[in-house]
């Protein structure tokens, strides 16, 4: 009886397939834009990251020496 209901000239099976289909389709792209927007977001954070770095002032030798020796390590070992 399933195959037999017909809407637009498609059964209701083969009208539910492509839904699911183009649904999928869909998951997917939105998947993939998720992920870009990730990189994006990593990539923004670490360019501020670096900028904060350059634009950091320092009371002494040693606290510069000693903040971007932390700032090294960070970056090496993440």
């Amino acid at each position: 009886m399933e195959s037999k209901l017909l809407v637009g000239g498609k059964s209701i099976v083969d009208h539910t397939n492509q839904q699911e289909k183009e649904l999928e389709k869909k998951r997917l792209l939105l998947a993939e834009q998720q992920r870009k927007e990730r990189e994006m977001e990593q990539a923004l954070e670490e360019k501020h990251d670096i900028n904060q770095v350059l634009v950091d002032t320092y009371s002494s030798l040693q606290q510069e020496v000693d903040i971007k020796t932390k700032n090294l390590k960070k970056v090496c070992f993440q």
